[in-house]
């Protein structure tokens, strides 16, 4: 099932989609989030950054960035 990052559960999650325009995709890309990364949602409260981690480094992103990645449970 396909969901938003924002509204995944903590675990390892594989991109599926990106909702965005090409400055959001710069954004992502310089962070090493693309469509096919596969990552691990670390921390999410109900407001403030989603914090994941990717590339062996630890990344927060907001949650607005983090409504417009589609993301797929491993």
């Amino acid at each position: 099932m396909e969901i938003s990052l924002s509204k995944a559960t903590e675990g390892k999650f594989k991109v599926s989609k990106i909702n965005g325009g090409e400055n959001l995709l710069k954004k992502l890309s310089s962070l090493g989030i693309y469509e096919g990364t596969e990552a691990e949602k670390i921390l999410s409260y109900h407001h403030g950054p989603v914090v994941i981690k990717v590339l062996n480094s630890q990344v927060a992103i907001g949650r607005g960035m983090a409504e417009k990645i589609i993301v797929k449970k491993l």
